[in-house]
């Protein structure tokens, strides 16, 4: 039997790979029939006669291959002599990040192996994984803050675990909420956004608009630019109250820091203060259904 698993989604990947290894030791104790080989380490004839082989213990075998497919040799002698691996009752599996869909060994196994196909998660697919991995901790995590953890982190399920791990240790069995995200997660943050919020301070609607724009046919939500927006001009309110805290007392990132301190000098606080404001009111709007996106963002450029 043979087991394809790939896909760019290295997380879900690499976790499915681990369910098949441990349920495989559930089953076969003794754990001298499994085995882990990477890419160049790879000959077709070891691997065959080796899996080919009776066991001692009379258990399945269960031999993964980590990055075959740049074994250029390894390839050719699969592709002209693997269906040996197909029927047999012990189990190969090839585990793969990155393939060409016109990769011969590619077109071989989806032929004949069991594929699994791991590709990045939608935004909503994200916020389904994520409330299903809260709820495996035993916590809640109300729709707000959801909304707001898939913005700040994304499809990154790697960053988006531990981020998960972090706010389930933070609320101690209470619901999360959108404050607790604020308060202990960074987002991934655009540097682009700083050049927004220049062309913002310097009232320059023409240019503001032209890089919201930009930012919109990159693939930004409106509700996500809003919040990059609202997070970097929370960053230069708290630069421009704390005076002569570093970037560590503030627990901001240095290279945010630095933009910020930059950008506290175009703004009065009562500007920043005003501006703040005005988006959260732009948000809340957008999320009651009161106006539409694009309308709030047409409102945010007309008022600057």
């Amino acid at each position: 039997m043979i087991i394809f698993l790939y896909g760019k989604d290295t997380y879900r990947l690499k976790q499915k790979l681990k369910e098949i290894a441990e349920e495989y030791k559930k089953k076969h104790k003794s754990g001298l029939n499994f085995k882990v080989s990477e890419g160049k380490e790879i000959n077709f004839e070891d691997l065959k006669n080796e899996f080919s082989s009776i066991s001692m213990f009379k258990e399945k075998k269960l031999f993964v291959l980590l990055n075959s497919f740049s074994n250029s040799k390894f390839k050719e002698d699969f592709i002209g002599r693997g269906s040996v691996f197909v029927d047999s009752q012990n189990i190969l599996v090839f585990c793969e990040e990155e393939v060409s869909l016109k990769d011969k060994l590619f077109n071989f196994l989806k032929d004949r192996a069991k594929t699994e196909h791991f590709e990045p998660l939608t935004l909503e697919q994200t916020k389904r994984w994520a409330k299903k991995e809260f709820s495996s901790a035993g916590t809640e995590i109300d729709n707000a803050a959801l909304n707001k953890l898939a913005e700040f982190v994304g499809n990154d399920l790697w960053r988006m675990k531990k981020e998960i791990d972090k706010l389930v240790s933070y609320v101690q069995g209470k619901e999360v909420r959108e404050k607790d995200v604020e308060s202990l997660v960074f987002p991934v943050f655009d540097s682009n956004i700083f050049a927004t919020i220049d062309a913002i301070a310097k009232k320059e609607k023409k240019k503001a608009a032209g890089l919201i724009k930009r930012h919109l046919e990159n693939g930004d939500s409106v509700p996500y630019l809003l919040s990059m927006v609202s997070y970097q001009l929370r960053n230069i309110i708290s630069v421009k109250d704390a005076k002569e805290k570093t970037a560590g007392q503030l627990e901001m990132r240095p290279f945010v820091f630095r933009q910020s301190v930059a950008q506290a000098k175009q703004f009065s606080l009562e500007e920043l203060k005003n501006l703040y404001q005005k988006i959260l009111n732009l948000d809340a709007d957008i999320k009651t259904g009161r106006i539409g996106p694009e309308v709030a963002l047409d409102l945010l450029i007309f008022d600057i």
